[in-house]
């Protein structure tokens, strides 16, 4: 799928979306995923959302897709069937800066080394 100048488009998150679910179920055959986070995916997936595991599996943390147009009320009743399983929300955005390293002089030596060797 090519990327086109701006933003994406209906079609892009249609495939992202395709992508968690899929993904979501590989993680589950490789004995990773957990039956939290399927309890997490069924309850997104009644509100038409698409969600899975993130990190390194065993019920920790999971991501659910939101389409730009996605209703409020649509993200807030989620949220509230989610709170009430059990679990806690929080929001994020994609896209945006992430980690970043203020002073190579607060990075022990030997990381700055394995850093270095790429």
């Amino acid at each position: 799928m090519e990327m086109a100048k701006g933003l994406p488009t209906a079609e892009h998150y249609a495939t992202l979306e395709e992508l968690i679910d899929i993904n979501q179920h590989h993680l589950n055959v490789m004995g990773v995923g957990h039956p939290s986070l399927d309890a997490l995916c069924r309850v997104t997936l009644t509100r038409g959302l698409h969600s899975k595991l993130t990190g390194a599996g065993g019920g920790g943390c999971g991501i659910t897709l939101l389409r730009p147009d996605t209703d409020s009320s649509v993200v807030q009743n989620t949220i509230q069937d989610l709170k009430d399983s059990g679990y806690e929300c929080w929001e994020t955005s994609i896209g945006v800066s992430g980690i970043q390293l203020h002073s190579p002089k607060s990075v022990k030596e030997e990381v700055m080394n394995v850093f270095n060797s790429y």
